[in-house]
């Protein structure tokens, strides 16, 4: 039997899926992974066929989420590199990626094996964060600022976004109006446009 279409044909995307679930539910060091296939209705073999072993899942898992997160982040970029809202609308997309999934934000950003370097000269460890750095490096560099100030532009934009992830997918927030509207809204305030 061809294991890739077994199940219904997604199965390693549904493994990771209710794999990171379990994860922000009931802890890495509870996870299984026949707990997992049970969870998805699957043979006690069938996670087996896509992953080595449970390190192997949570790797796969972190490395999905960051597949997805970059991906949403270019398609802004790719939208709005010309525009002197670029930073608006990478920030906006930064934020609505993790409010339309908090799941992923609270995975993502319990990892302890993530790295993010601040230096404008160091890509390629964290290629969402990289891809701020690169377009605040390109901007402000054209407006001779020296890379230490822009470093601190990176870190205060990556501050704030990261923030207001945290409070969008915070359960017991109060007032949650439309968060797109407000997110753009908390960015122009906040001098995002360039």
């Amino acid at each position: 039997m061809d294991n890739t279409l077994y199940h219904h044909g997604a199965l390693k995307q549904e493994l990771m899926e209710k794999g990171l679930l379990l994860i922000n539910k009931y802890g890495e060091e509870n996870l299984s992974l026949r707990k997992l296939a049970s969870e998805c209705g699957v043979s006690n073999a069938a996670p087996y066929a896509h992953f080595k072993n449970k390190e192997d899942l949570i790797s796969e898992i972190q490395n999905y989420v960051m597949r997805l997160f970059t991906a949403y982040l270019e398609k802004a970029l790719s939208e709005y590199a010309e525009s002197k809202d670029v930073f608006i609308m990478l920030g906006k997309a930064y934020v609505m990626f993790f409010y339309k999934n908090p799941a992923y934000f609270h995975f993502l950003f319990s990892r302890k094996n993530i790295k993010v370097s601040i230096s404008l000269d160091d890509f390629g460890e964290n290629a969402p964060f990289d891809i701020l750095k690169k377009t605040a490096s390109k901007y402000f560099s054209k407006l001779n600022m020296p890379e230490y100030e822009i470093e601190n532009i990176v870190i205060a934009m990556w501050a704030l976004v990261h923030g207001l992830s945290a409070i969008t997918v915070m359960p017991n927030v109060v007032g949650n109006e439309n968060w797109e509207e407000r997110v753009e809204a908390v960015l122009r305030t906040a001098g995002f446009s360039r």
